[in-house]
């Protein structure tokens, strides 16, 4: 069974195609039209997903898009019934009247069928959290597991408990707007002076400051109460991001609670905005450690598959072993809106079609791949010197252990918001100085905000406090550098002693396993700081003329493209 799905309209539109349950390839919109976390119709990536299927849209069985609107009018009774301005608005108001002469429940999906002819497959209309929750459990080794999803909403839900078991997901319980998780942290985002539902990543790393926030964590946990049944409300008082009209998703009293101040697009964060992101961060973990308490007492699972934007939270990831009665925890490469796209075709294949689970999935590399013909092709287009390179892994070890910061374009393109080797700036990790060297030359980031270690599976607990083994393939969790190693890996350790992991195994990503090899053979570290190859406010590279571009773009020195090594 072969199905398309699609992540349209939401942050970062996605398309992926599934066979059978096995996701063949995905890719976000934006890595084509170069137009960062668009919400346009993801043409050119639905284009690739049929190339790389070696099939077109009429031999789809059926298309899955992860956003329902049908799920939304129970809340707009009797308003869409009435709102037809043109005979187009039949396709939605028609349905939405008949809907009147029923209890009018919402479902799971909603199905939108055309004449066999016509050249259309049948369209799943999936609800959103029900795409998070396929894209964590079915990407995930549990055969049954607690799941949660978390974000500012889908449809109406914000927060959604399930369990899943086998091809099936079953929902235990959903909380709506306004109580949403996603809007609060996005609210606190805005209050700092950064974008919200972009900036958040900037808020988290503020967060490990050390600094004296108690009496600014009470006020933030005073807008907040838990229930007895695991959930939360939120006092409305405070957030006013549920009525589109405001234009700030924060009332004035919240303002005063927490010191009558407002933060300043690109001021520089100072102890007010390490204690309003320190609070923020340390409350919304609490009612997620609730959420979670409450959700393992009603499966009795000692197994968690959480997606949902909140899952990008990366701080509280690696926390949630230690915090909660789950045993195991994952967490898939694209949690976000953007793996919906993924998450709705495997819904549909598994929960719809009730196809078996046959997946074995471990990668994120998904994306187009490009051969050493297409490279050189770019290369000469451009009139430049390269050099093919016999063994790239030792090279590029060598360039980095003499301290060069080197762009590696190699293999399929990665899937979701993180590079994961084939898509990466590397650098050494010993070195502090890499850190601002890397923004000078092309990231352009905050310097308070820290870059990523990928470190050998193998090795992972001698450098981090985690078992042997511990397994973090995605950057998905930031987990506590060993106290004796922190001093020597300035460059990967944040200020609260932390790292943001990814391990590598060589059966997932040889090449990029290689190079931390050849690295360790040259200084004895089996670590490297990747980052993601791009200019900030720019989606990561996709093809060989956007590595060039951004390679001329920047300060880099050194770009390994495939077997190819490029220098300026």
């Amino acid at each position: 069974m072969l199905v398309l799905g699609l992540n349209h309209g939401e942050i970062n539109s996605s398309a992926a195609i599934v066979l059978d349950g096995n996701v063949l390839a995905a890719a976000p919109e934006d890595r084509f039209t170069r137009e960062q976390k668009t919400k346009a119709f993801p043409a050119h990536a639905l284009a690739y997903c049929l190339e790389a299927a070696n099939s077109t849209i009429k031999s789809v069985d059926c298309v899955a898009q992860g956003w329902n609107p049908g799920a939304t009018w129970e809340r707009f009774e009797p308003l869409l019934s009435s709102m037809r301005l043109r005979r187009e608005d039949y396709f939605y108001t028609i349905p939405d009247n008949l809907w009147n002469f029923t209890k009018r429940e919402p479902r799971d999906w909603i199905l939108m069928s055309f004449p066999e002819d016509c050249g259309i497959p049948p369209v799943y209309f999936v609800q959103h959290h029900r795409a998070h929750a396929a894209g964590g459990f079915f990407l995930s080794p549990f055969e049954q597991a607690a799941i949660l999803t978390c974000d500012w909403r889908g449809e109406l839900e914000c927060h959604t408990w399930g369990y899943g078991e086998g091809n099936t997901i079953r929902v235990l319980h959903k909380q709506t707007i306004p109580n949403s998780l996603g809007m609060f942290y996005a609210t606190y985002t805005e209050l700092l002076g950064y974008r919200r539902d972009n900036d958040e990543w900037k808020v988290m790393a503020l967060s490990a400051f050390d600094v004296d926030c108690s009496e600014m964590t009470k006020n933030v946990r005073g807008t907040v109460r838990l229930l007895d049944d695991g959930g939360f409300e939120i006092d409305q008082a405070y957030y006013q991001g549920a009525i589109l009209e405001k234009s700030k998703l924060y009332t004035q009293k919240l303002v005063d609670a927490l010191g009558g101040r407002e933060g300043k697009k690109n001021e520089d964060p100072d102890e007010w905005h390490f204690s309003v992101a320190k609070a923020m961060q340390t409350v919304s973990e609490e009612i997620l450690i609730h959420n979670l308490h409450k959700l393992h007492e009603r499966t009795k699972c000692p197994n968690l598959a959480m997606s949902g934007g909140f899952a990008m939270n990366s701080v509280f990831n690696g926390k949630i072993l230690e915090k909660t009665p789950f045993r195991n925890v994952y967490i898939p490469f694209a949690p976000a809106d953007v793996g919906n796209s993924i998450g709705a075709a495997l819904y549909v294949t598994h929960c719809v079609h009730k196809r078996p689970r046959t997946n074995k999935f471990t990668h994120s590399y998904l994306g187009p791949h490009f051969s050493n013909e297409d490279v050189e092709q770019a290369l000469i287009r451009r009139g430049l010197r390269y050099e093919k390179i016999e063994n790239m892994a030792s090279a590029v070890a060598r360039l980095l252990a003499n301290g060069e910061i080197v762009a590696c374009f190699r293999g399929r393109m990665e899937f979701g918001e993180r590079a994961l080797g084939n898509r990466s700036i590397l650098a050494d990790p010993r070195k502090a100085e890499m850190k601002e060297k890397i923004n000078a030359i092309i990231k352009y980031r905050e310097g308070y905000r820290p870059f990523a270690p990928a470190v050998l599976i193998e090795a992972v607990h001698h450098y981090f406090e985690v078992p042997a083994g511990y397994e973090c393939h995605f950057m998905e969790k930031v987990v506590p550098v060993r106290k004796e190693q922190r001093n020597a890996l300035p460059a990967i350790t944040h200020v609260d002693g932390s790292g943001r992991l990814q391990t590598v195994r060589r059966d997932h990503n040889p090449r990029f396993y290689e190079i931390i090899e050849e690295f360790e053979k040259i200084t004895g570290v089996p670590i490297l700081l990747n980052t993601s190859f791009n200019i900030n406010g720019e989606p990561i590279v996709h093809s060989p003329d956007d590595a060039l571009n951004t390679f001329f773009n920047s300060g880099l020195r050194y770009l390994a493209m495939e077997d190819y090594l490029i220098e300026k």
